[in-house]
């Protein structure tokens, strides 16, 4: 071997060099979220089986016997380093304070808010805890003095105190005013009030590649999530919103301005976007839509905002007719993400959302 032939091979071993630091970077990028996690759930840092069982895949791929035993060194260093970053992690993540969040409403045993919100801190590396709060009505004046002397910084505000919750509001968003419900609150020095399901409702629009600009629309259900609804499909553009309702001159009254057909006088052929804010077809009355597979025939395009089941009878006979749809689930995660950047004061982009929305997918599979 003359020089220039080993100068050749430490150029090669400089080149795997790079890749094995850029590999190791991307480890402790996943070493760091499963310490989170570790810290979230008291785990136990060590996990002996699991770490003799890698070494074992490992060296199962090693081609020459010859190396085994120093490939076996190197990895037996990467995990003791692995270990001790972890200790120092969980060690910090402990010694951080907590940020206190929750969801307060009536009935709270099936909230998936939790679930997305811890994932999201998870995710973020957010030293904070999110709980649930039910109260009783005559429990809500008081309610955010008593969380703010407990630290909370921030809830989300689901059925039925999205409304009255406002009377205890020292600021309202333009958009939540206009909506007349407030599903998120920030807790300081003053109580400011947001409503983060129209944000939540364009970013799933986006996710799905629907365009409301230009676009024919109707909004099954005339309550409060309607109203999030119109309002983004009114700023974005939409050409036509209907109201239908089975009550559509109760719902004329609440929507002035909006077009209303009774549900049984309504077909999709003239609508582009079908938009369900009914509770109809929610778990666990799951064999009912609030319209009829004939109803439906001739929409470009079908979203229920119910998530519980997962696919509805609306979104079933969607599926039969060929038409795209999606459920409510990425609004609700979007929402949430939303609900974070306000509390937080930071933007966060839509791989964050995509993120928190897979892996709540995996946890509900």
């Amino acid at each position: 071997m003359d020089k220039k032939h080993l100068e050749e091979l430490r150029i090669q071993i400089d080149k795997i060099d790079k890749e094995l630091s850029f590999l190791l970077q991307k480890r402790f990028n996943l070493v760091e979220q499963i310490a989170e996690y570790k810290a979230q759930f008291n785990m136990d840092v060590l996990d002996k089986s699991r770490e003799n069982k890698v070494i074992e895949k490992v060296l199962s791929k090693v081609e020459n016997p010859n190396y085994s035993k120093a490939i076996k060194l190197v990895y037996e260093t990467i995990m003791d380093a692995s270990k001790n970053y972890q200790h120092g992690r969980i060690k910090s993540i402990e010694n951080m304070p907590q940020k206190r969040y929750a969801v307060i409403g009536r009935r709270l045993s099936h909230s998936l808010s939790p679930k997305i919100h811890n994932i999201f801190f998870r995710k973020t590396g957010i030293a904070a805890n999110y709980d649930q709060i039910t109260l009783e009505p005559e429990e809500l004046p008081e309610l955010l003095n008593k969380l703010n002397d407990r630290g909370y910084k921030g809830i989300n505000v689901t059925i039925p105190y999205k409304t009255e919750i406002m009377k205890s509001l020292d600021y309202v968003s333009p958009i939540a005013e206009r909506i007349g419900a407030v599903n998120t609150v920030e807790i300081g020095e003053q109580f400011k009030g947001y409503n983060t399901d129209y944000y939540g409702f364009g970013r799933a629009l986006d996710y799905y590649g629907f365009k409301s600009r230009d676009q024919r629309c109707a909004v099954l259900g005339s309550g409060g999530s309607a109203r999030a609804i119109c309002a983004y499909l009114e700023d974005n553009g939409a050409s036509e919103i209907a109201i239908i309702s089975r009550k559509p001159a109760d719902a004329s009254l609440k929507f002035p301005g909006y077009k209303t057909i009774s549900i049984n006088d309504y077909t999709s052929e003239k609508f582009d976007l079908i938009v369900n804010c009914t509770p109809v077809g929610m778990y666990p009355d799951q064999e009912v839509s609030p319209i009829s597979k004939e109803q439906l025939k001739g929409a470009a395009y079908v979203m229920d905002l119910i998530y519980n089941p997962y696919e509805t009878l609306l979104l079933k006979y969607a599926k039969e007719l060929v038409i795209p749809y999606a459920n409510g689930l990425y609004m609700l995660v979007s929402q949430a993400i939303s609900a974070q950047e306000i509390w937080q004061g930071l933007s966060y982009e839509q791989d964050i959302v995509n993120y928190v929305f897979d892996a709540l997918e995996k946890e509900l599979s």
